[in-house]
């Protein structure tokens, strides 16, 4: 009975994915290899090559876990989770999500929500470092626009930029591990800390923010005008005079090169 290429090559994905032996038949030994064997060397290598897929995106989750921790917790998230993609870019987005689902209370190491926190900063600042490009809104090009035509507009962000939400000592341990020096006990912050990553003249970088900011940023995210921002920040902070507070908060956006230039801005 003949077979198409696409049929084998459906049992060659299932032996690589799930270990299934159907592909055997489709294999034939030599040069002193079986089947079992030929295959085993593909099996291995798709587990290994996203394995060090994820050690090259999550570096500081790596020094955090250490070797050992680190393989064990990948092997378990490789093999739930296969590339859907074919750049292996993409490869790891699901990772952060899935080690805070992993390490809690009653799990074989216990809680710890500081490493998915890890693994969200690693990922945020590898998406920043390879984002798409977009000219920078320059304070020079936002002044000569008329006040009218752009307070009402959304001020778009660079596909670079994102916001984290973290509940842990996450920046100590990450400024730490950077500076190879001793790493502080994880402990839980008394209030949550936003952090704003992003790349600026070609590098990924990040600050953590205040309250007020947090809410700003949510808003620009969501496609908000300034008129609308101020608004979130009035509404959020009604004791507050938040204008000055949102006029510089975007003075600082502009320097930081945080902002992208839109056509129906300029």
């Amino acid at each position: 009975m003949s077979q198409t290429l696409a049929e084998i090559q459906s049992r060659m994905q299932a032996h690589v994915l799930h270990g299934d032996n159907a592909a055997l038949a489709d294999v034939v030994a030599g040069s002193g290899l079986s089947p079992e064997h030929r295959l085993g060397i593909y099996h291995h290598a798709y587990r290994a090559r996203l394995t060090e897929t994820l050690r090259d995106s999550f570096g500081h989750t790596l020094s955090y876990l250490g070797d050992d921790w680190f393989d064990h917790l990948a092997a378990s998230f490789v093999a739930q989770h296969p590339s859907l993609h074919a750049n292996l870019r993409w490869y790891g987005q699901g990772w952060p999500a899935w080690l805070a689902a992993e390490l809690v209370e009653g799990s074989a190491v216990g809680a710890h929500p500081e490493v998915a926190e890890l693994a969200q900063l690693d990922w945020a600042l590898r998406q920043a470092f390879d984002a798409a490009d977009a000219p920078v809104l320059s304070l020079a090009e936002l002044a000569a626009i008329n006040e009218g035509d752009w307070t009402g507009a959304a001020l778009p962000t660079q596909p670079s930029v994102s916001v984290l939400t973290l509940h842990h000592n996450t920046l100590s341990l990450w400024h730490a591990l950077d500076q190879d020096e001793a790493v502080p006990p994880a402990e839980r912050l008394t209030q949550p800390m936003g952090v704003l990553a992003w790349r600026k003249v070609g590098q990924p970088h990040f600050r953590s923010v205040s309250a007020m900011e947090a809410v700003a940023l949510s808003a620009l995210l969501q496609g908000c005008s300034f008129e609308a921002i101020c608004g979130e920040l009035l509404a959020a902070f009604p004791d507050e005079d938040t204008t000055p507070v949102a006029a510089t908060l975007l003075r600082r956006w502009v320097d930081d090169g945080v902002l992208t230039c839109q056509a129906d801005l300029t």
